[in-house]
């Protein structure tokens, strides 16, 4: 005779970060089931000079709830206004009057929340800037007491909605995709972004859902490193044709979609990038070295060094 089995209460394990999750992959089927159970869905950080001019951390966390309850207030007043009869998407005349209301609501609501900070005397302008399927954009400035600028403008993205609906559309749009997609290519990049042909990227906060990024105009640090990123990280961009850059700047993080050969191995990622940054000269010995550290049997990773040397040459071959 069978006895009872008590099988004891199951509760699903969630990560407490997303950083280690976002920056070994992107194109997830499951955000909305983890993210949104995530303790900390907080990617990137503030700005180094509002951090410095915060100066500790209660401040420094107080500023980036004024950034939430800020976006919430700014998707709140939208999706209102959407509800209303006679907001349409296809007057744009109308539209852009909706939002530019929003933005100037927004930036009252704003310094008020910003006064709190004593003795840091910060003042905001929000300004509308554009919209799209995924969210609307906002440029905030941000000043001190005598009327100067703290730092370089920012690109403020709020987001519609925090999850989307469409499975196939949130593995590479949105919220939760764009945040990781920002954070795999700041790591996997190896180096600052300021030079390549992406803007800079601070923040995203997939709770409140927004994003801040640097406003893209002609003071910032121009184009001239392009990031290969099809060859080197072995992803594409669909919507190239759709979201132009702009002063040579991809601003949009959505859209970006993994190859078949996308390399999500940090061993094999870093063989792979020592060939590929070597020059002609180089690279012959370079090569040589790794062939003959693979047939020592004691080399560590064997297996993935190898991994790397096959797609380099299969790189090679294309390139013929």
């Amino acid at each position: 005779m069978f006895r009872p089995v008590n099988f004891p209460n199951y509760e699903k394990c969630y990560p407490s970060r997303l950083k280690r999750y976002f920056r070994s992959n992107i194109n997830y089927n499951t955000y909305n089931q983890f993210v949104s159970e995530t303790k900390c869905a907080i990617v990137g950080n503030l700005p180094s000079e509002l951090i410095k001019i915060l100066g500790n951390e209660k401040d420094i966390k107080e500023f980036q709830n004024s950034l939430a309850d800020i976006t919430i207030f700014i998707r709140t007043l939208y999706n209102n206004a959407k509800a209303q009869p006679e907001f349409s998407f296809y007057n744009p005349k109308g539209l852009y009057s909706t939002l530019d209301t929003i933005a100037q609501n927004a930036e009252n609501v704003y310094n008020k929340r910003l006064e709190k900070f004593s003795g840091k005397q910060i003042l905001a302008h929000i300004k509308y800037i554009d919209r799209g399927a995924n969210a609307n954009v906002f440029k905030l400035s941000l000043y001190d007491k005598d009327g100067n600028k703290i730092m370089h403008d920012k690109a403020l993205k709020v987001f519609h909605c925090l999850e989307s609906k469409f499975p196939n559309i949130s593995r590479k749009h949105g919220n939760y995709a764009e945040a990781n997609f920002w954070t795999f290519l700041k790591f996997w990049a190896g180096h600052k972004l300021d030079k390549t042909q992406f803007t800079k990227h601070y923040i995203s906060d997939m709770k409140s859902g927004y994003s801040l990024t640097e406003f893209i105009d002609r003071g910032i640090t121009r184009t001239t490193a392009p990031l290969d990123y099809g060859k080197m990280l072995k992803i594409y961009y669909l919507d190239l044709f759709n979201n132009k850059a702009k002063l040579q700047k991809l601003y949009d993080a959505g859209g970006f979609q993994k190859l078949l050969e996308f390399i999500d191995d940090k061993v094999v990622m870093k063989n792979f990038k020592k060939l590929f940054h070597r020059s002609e000269k180089e690279l012959p010995q370079v090569m040589a070295n790794m062939k003959t550290l693979i047939q020592n049997p004691k080399t560590p990773h064997r297996d993935k060094i190898q991994k790397a040397i096959e797609l380099f040459e299969q790189e090679l071959l294309e390139l013929k």
